[in-house]
């Protein structure tokens, strides 16, 4: 089989800057639609936190479950393809991540679903001579730019709305959420949750305290980052909350948090004060 070349003679570059607790992909997405880019590369490295990453599983050919690093992780490599699906600009961020640990070094790579920016510089190179699409590959089971031109590449201006509901790789990313009712894909099987399940986490410093209060559904939680949140629902060491500011769903691990209950009366909402250990 010959390889197909795609020559792009027309090239612009954009350099960004992620502010710390711009959410991505969306916040990269949403500038790169207003400078007109249809398709291209990103690259990046800086300091990421609360990334949700997907890595790949042989068994069932595709993106396992996701995993959420809570806390700073520095990005030393991030890339990945632009591309139009169904109209409107998609891609994938493609990471090796690396952080210290009480046992040493800890190095993780898969795609990422979606993370908060700390700091993040981004080189993107668009084509904008070239009109090709990103699609699922049947064989490799991932999203890659397409053999053939995005039909709908001139149908008309993409919207915020189009690419959550015409591109499911993205469309978590672009809302900034996690579903709290997610269910598992269908092609996940009991092997699949058991492998991802033992991807290494940073250990707790100084170790989880099995005592200390665990916040449960109903309840009102003050986190470090997020400020006010409702607890939607409580899995143990992880919970699901909804964001007062600004309504979204995003799903943390207590393990490298310090829970402290605030006093109250009312016994029905307790209250509890999320922070860094230290």
């Amino acid at each position: 089989m010959t390889l197909r070349v795609h020559r792009a003679e027309k090239v612009r570059h954009f350099v960004l800057r992620a502010s710390d607790g711009e959410i991505l992909p969306g916040a990269v997405m949403d500038a790169l639609r207003k400078e007109g880019v249809s398709c291209g590369w990103l690259r990046a490295s800086g300091v990421l936190a609360d990334v949700s990453l997907r890595a790949y599983d042989a068994e069932t050919g595709g993106l396992g479950s996701a995993h959420v690093l809570a806390g700073p992780v520095q990005a030393l490599a991030v890339d990945g393809w632009l591309g139009m699906v169904d109209g409107v600009l998609s891609g994938s961020l493609r990471a090796v991540l690396a952080r210290e640990t009480d046992l040493g070094l800890e190095t993780l790579a898969g795609e990422i679903e979606s993370a908060r920016a700390v700091a993040l510089e981004m080189l993107v190179t668009a084509f904008d001579d070239l009109a090709i699409g990103r699609a699922l590959d049947g064989a490799a089971g991932i999203w890659m730019f397409g053999p053939s031109p995005d039909r709908a590449l001139t149908a008309r201006r993409p919207t915020a709305a189009d690419a959550a509901s015409q591109n499911p790789a993205w469309s978590a990313a672009l809302e900034a959420s996690v579903d709290a009712d997610r269910t598992p894909a269908p092609r996940a099987r009991p092997a699949q949750q058991t492998r991802a399940a033992a991807m290494p986490v940073r250990p707790a410093r100084p170790g989880i305290d099995l005592d200390a209060p665990v916040p449960e559904a109903g309840d009102i939680i003050d986190h470090f980052a997020f400020g006010r949140c409702d607890v939607l629902k409580s899995d143990g060491d992880r919970l699901h909350l909804k964001v007062h500011k600004d309504g979204r769903i995003r799903e943390i691990a207590l393990e490298m948090l310090r829970v402290t209950r605030i006093p109250g009366d009312d016994e029905l909402s307790r209250r509890f004060k999320l922070e860094r250990r230290i």
